[in-house]
C-alpha cells in the first residue's frame, strides 16, 4: 500500500484541518476555530476563504477530523460560539431590518484515538428559540483506519460545498421540486453513513431519514421522506481537482396518501483556484419521481450548476458568481444566480455580502456579519 504524501510531512502541518461547521442560517456552513487554534495555523492550510474548503480540508472532512492527531485537538477547549448579523432586502418576514437572534454552540473533536464528534445546537435562530443542527459521532478504526462511520445527524453523500461554502444563498440544483417532493441531497439527516477514503477514493453510501431537530431522531414513520444516497469520487488531498458522481433513491411521502418513488444521479467537478485560472464548480444533475402529487404523471427533472470563484490576493477576501438552471419536468424551468463577496474584517469576524437574482423577479441584497470564537485559551 502506497504511503500517501501528507503522511510524511511534520503532523503539527499534515494532521490540521480548519473544517467546516454547519449554517448560522439556512445557508452554507462556517468553519470552527477550536481546530485552528489547537495547531497554531492560518486558515489558509484548509480553506480557500472560510469556509470554503481546498483539496486538503475536504479529506479532512470526509475522513470525519480522524486525519488530525487527537492528541494536538485537547490543546484547545473543542467549544465554541458563533453570532451573526443578517439583512435581506427581501425577506417577506422582515423586510428592511437587521436579524441579530442567531446564536449557536458548538462542539468538535475527539473522544480517544478512534472516535470523533460534531456538535451545533442553536441557541437562537431566526429571533426565535433554536434547535439541533448537526449531531453525529463518527467511528474511524475500520478497514485499516480507512472506514469511518457516521451515526447521528449528518450531511449527505455529496459535493463539499453544499456543506461548506462561502456564498450566502443555497444551491438550488439539490433542493430542485419537482410536483410535492422536495429534494434534499444537501440536507443534514438522521441516519448512518459510512465513507471509505483512501489515497485518491472516495466512496461514501448512507442511509438518511428525518432532516429535523432533536424530535427528528426518533422519526422513522411511513411519512418521513427517507432514501439511501450515494457518491464516489477521485479526490485526491493534494491535488486541486476533484470529480465524481452523488446519487439517490427513495420514497416521498405524498400529502393526499401514497408514495413518490424517486432517484437521482448527478456528476461534479470541483477544482482549486490555482495560478491564474479561477476556482470552478460544475454540476449536472437529473432525476425521476414516479408520482410527484395527485393528477400528476411521472417527471424526469434536470439541472445544472456553474459556479467561478476568486481569491483578492493577499487580502483574504473572495469572490464569486453562479448560475443555476432547473426544469422540474413538469413544464416549469427556473433560471437564478448569486454574485458574492466576502473578505475578513477582524480576528474571528467576516463579512459576507451578495446580489441574488432570478428570471421575472427583482434582484435583492443580503449581508451577514459573522463572528466566531473559541471560549478558552490554548493550553
Amino acid at each position: 500500500m502506497r504511503t500517501h504524501p501528507l503522511r510524511r510531512v511534520p503532523a503539527a502541518i499534515a494532521r490540521l484541518a480548519i473544517v467546516a461547521g454547519f449554517a448560522l442560517m439556512p445557508i452554507a456552513a462556517r468553519a470552527m476555530p477550536p481546530f485552528a487554534q489547537a495547531y497554531g495555523v492560518d486558515c489558509s492550510l484548509c480553506h480557500t476563504q472560510v469556509p470554503t474548503l481546498n483539496a486538503y480540508g475536504r479529506y479532512v472532512q470526509r475522513t470525519g477530523y480522524a486525519s488530525l492527531d487527537p492528541k494536538v485537538l485537547r490543546r484547545a477547549l473543542p467549544v465554541w460560539l458563533g453570532v451573526n448579523t443578517w439583512y435581506d432586502t427581501q425577506d417577506p418576514s422582515q423586510p428592511h431590518y437587521t436579524q441579530f437572534g442567531n446564536v449557536a454552540l458548538h462542539a468538535v473533536g475527539a473522544i480517544g484515538n478512534d472516535v470523533t464528534y460534531h456538535f451545533q445546537q442553536w441557541i437562537q435562530q431566526n429571533d426565535q428559540a433554536g434547535d439541533l443542527d448537526t449531531f453525529w459521532v463518527a467511528y474511524n478504526n475500520l478497514l485499516h483506519k480507512d472506514g469511518h462511520l457516521f451515526v447521528g445527524k449528518i450531511e449527505a453523500p455529496g459535493p463539499s460545498p453544499f456543506s461548506q461554502w462561502v456564498d450566502l444563498a443555497p444551491f438550488t440544483t439539490p433542493e430542485i421540486t419537482v410536483g410535492e417532493h422536495a429534494y434534499e441531497l444537501d440536507a443534514n439527516r438522521w441516519g448512518v453513513k459510512m465513507n471509505y477514503v483512501h489515497d485518491w477514493l472516495d466512496a461514501e453510501a448512507g442511509w438518511l431519514a428525518s432532516n429535523g431537530g432533536w424530535s427528528g431522531s426518533s422519526d422513522y414513520a411511513a411519512d418521513t421522506d427517507k432514501s439511501f444516497e450515494y457518491k464516489l469520487a477521485y479526490a485526491d488531498p493534494v491535488h486541486p481537482l476533484e470529480g465524481g458522481i452523488y446519487g439517490s433513491r427513495g420514497s416521498w411521502p405524498l400529502a393526499e396518501g401514497g408514495f413518490d418513488q424517486y432517484w437521482s444521479l448527478a456528476g461534479y467537478v470541483q477544482r482549486d483556484p490555482v495560478g491564474n485560472f479561477p476556482g470552478v464548480l460544475a454540476i449536472y444533475q437529473s432525476g425521476f419521481d414516479g408520482n410527484p402529487g395527485p393528477g400528476l404523471g411521472s417527471a424526469r427533472s434536470r439541472a445544472s450548476t456553474f459556479e467561478l470563484y476568486e481569491p483578492l490576493g493577499n487580502t483574504g477576501g473572495l469572490v464569486s458568481l453562479r448560475r443555476e438552471w432547473t426544469n422540474d419536468g413538469l413544464g416549469t424551468q427556473l433560471q437564478s444566480g448569486n454574485a458574492d463577496f466576502s473578505i475578513p474584517i477582524a480576528r474571528y469576524l467576516r463579512l459576507y455580502v451578495e446580489n441574488y437574482f432570478a428570471a421575472h423577479t427583482t434582484p435583492g441584497w443580503r449581508y451577514m456579519l459573522w463572528w466566531t470564537t473559541p471560549l478558552t485559551k490554548v493550553k
